[in-house]
């Protein structure tokens, strides 16, 4: 079953490349475990284009991790591609899928939500001529699995988001007058491993802490008004859990506070430790937190990142003799 852009009566227009950049996330931002998000403008490209019939798909990757992902990066895609085509009840026409890799793998940037989106924004603009934001953001929750990177990678912004099996729901604001400073180590942590050490259960001490330490960051960053960012970005969910994982996270977390940053937190599953910081020192706080690693003899990267205030950025050509 394939779709194209009805133009006039006996006429079609029929999309046959799209073009999807998508950013960085980084997720909970302390307190918000599974829920807040935020994109940063860091950011993978993915095209695909219609092949004739007969072709074979293929997939190709350049860019960060193109070693890794041109070995194992074609079954996820076939994944991503198979959900969709159950979902849609379609068949899709044979693809070259090309992506670009901005983004550090499993790293605690978002790669995978934000590949997610990136393929399912390409699927299903093609198919169905434009993008559903709620249908490929209930899509991309069932595949990743929670809410967090996706919904920043697919809307951009500060992201606020909650699901369940009938229901998909969130929040959007673009904070202003705010960097975020990312310590990115070489060493990989998957999401896996770094959710294995979470306990099943919490106490309602820690539970009753947590929520108040978001409802605070999520004020602070829908009013604008920073001052109680140290306060708010505390957690005691996932964080005193997963240090044991993350090379450097107290160091480098003292490190960006003394600089002036307003806090630090693991971004996402880890291993990359994140801070928020006003512009001005946005610099200042990069560097502390880089010479904390290199005191601990540890390599890593460290960027300062802008707010994506977009998400999904979206370019198609179409076929006018189709």
């Amino acid at each position: 079953m394939y779709r194209g852009i009805a133009v006039a009566s006996g006429e079609e227009n029929v999309i046959n490349k799209v073009i999807v950049s998508v950013p960085a996330s980084t997720a909970n931002l302390g307190p918000g475990f599974d829920v807040f998000g935020l994109a940063l403008e860091m950011r993978s490209t993915y095209t695909v284009e219609v092949l004739s019939p007969g072709e074979k798909w293929s997939v190709h990757f350049e860019g960060m991790g193109a070693d890794v992902l041109n070995e194992k990066g074609f079954k996820f895609v076939s994944e991503v591609m198979d959900y969709f085509e159950r979902a849609e009840s379609v068949h899709l026409p044979p693809l070259s899928i090309n992506v670009h890799t901005g983004i550090p793998l499993t790293r605690g940037l978002g790669s995978s939500a934000s590949a997610i989106v990136g393929l399912l924004s390409c699927f299903e603009v093609m198919m169905n001529t434009q993008l559903d934001t709620g249908k490929v953001l209930k899509y991309a929750i069932a595949i990743e699995g929670h809410p967090d990177n996706v919904t920043a990678s697919l809307v951009g912004g500060f992201t606020i988001a909650a699901s369940d099996r009938s229901e998909v729901a969130y929040m959007k604001v673009v904070p202003q007058n705010l960097k975020v400073v990312v310590t990115v180590p070489s060493s990989f942590l998957s999401t896996k491993k770094a959710r294995a050490c979470l306990p099943d259960m919490y106490s309602r001490r820690d539970a009753v802490f947590n929520i108040g330490r978001a409802s605070m960051l999520s004020a602070c960053i829908f009013s604008g008004n920073y001052d109680l960012l140290s306060f708010a970005l505390h957690d005691r969910l996932h964080q005193h859990y997963r240090e044991k994982l993350v090379t450097g996270f107290r160091e480098v977390s003292r490190a960006a506070d003394r600089a002036g940053a307003y806090g630090s937190f693991l971004s996402g599953a880890g291993p990359s430790i994140a801070a928020l910081a006003e512009p001005a020192k946005a610099e200042k706080v990069a560097k502390a937190m880089q010479k904390a690693m290199i005191e601990l003899d540890a390599e890593a990267e460290t960027f300062v990142l802008d707010i994506s205030a977009q998400g999904v950025i979206l370019q198609t050509v179409e076929d006018e003799n189709a």
